[in-house]
């Protein structure tokens, strides 16, 4: 896996979202040249002190648990205090996912893999970077990435994407536990007819993300 800080491949990205105004709307993320938009939830997993039993649950579920509007904007911060200190991540559960992400993007695909620079994460990743590879390497990258973390899955590329343009994915905000998706009608009709990722369909004026109010 060879790691390279030459990312004139990946400009594209930053040329064609819109970074003027919100941060938070998904053509702020994924450039605005998509038929389809998806926000993919990570999985999420829910602990029982009293019996001391987890099992996974889906976002639209604490939605309902917490009274909350299972709306565009939902995420980690949407999720009600009394909630979210029964709330953990799982590595074997995020690795899953992202096997059936490469199963439904295409297993060989040839991909740029794209990070902005990590903090946290190995110093080979601490400025912005490129790695080339078939899809099929994104757990190898993940897991790279995530060298010098405890447990859970912290960072993931920023991108990812087909020399095509075909689709691309992506987040920029760490630790929020969901990826943006730019892409075409066939793989919109697959994320919509799996089951295994749980799937929002969005608009790219889409307010995608709650931040936390400060107080």
């Amino acid at each position: 896996m060879t790691i390279n800080n030459h990312i004139q491949l990946a400009i594209w990205i930053h040329r064609s979202r819109h970074v003027q105004g919100d941060t938070d709307r998904v053509k702020s993320i994924i450039p605005d040249q998509y038929d389809f938009y998806f926000k993919i939830f990570l999985p999420i997993i829910f602990e029982n002190e009293d019996s001391g039993q987890s099992r996974k649950v889906t976002y639209e579920e604490l939605a309902t648990l917490g009274k909350t509007p299972f709306d565009e904007s939902f995420c980690l911060h949407s999720i009600p205090d009394f909630i979210t200190p029964f709330l953990t991540s799982s590595a074997i559960e995020d690795y899953a996912a992202l096997e059936k992400i490469i199963s439904i993007l295409g297993v060989e695909t040839p991909v740029i893999f794209h990070g902005v620079g990590e903090e946290n994460a190995p110093k080979v990743f601490a400025d912005p970077w490129i790695i080339e590879g078939g899809l099929s390497k994104l757990s190898d990258v993940v897991k790279a990435l995530n060298k010098n973390a405890k447990m859970e899955l912290v960072h993931f590329p920023n991108y990812i994407f087909p020399m095509d343009k075909n689709w691309c994915l992506g987040n920029l905000i760490p630790q929020s536990n969901l990826f943006l998706l730019g892409c075409n009608a066939t793989i919109a009709q697959e994320l919509r007819n799996q089951t295994e990722l749980e799937v929002m369909e969005l608009s790219t004026d889409a307010l995608y993300f709650e931040f936390p109010t400060l107080t």
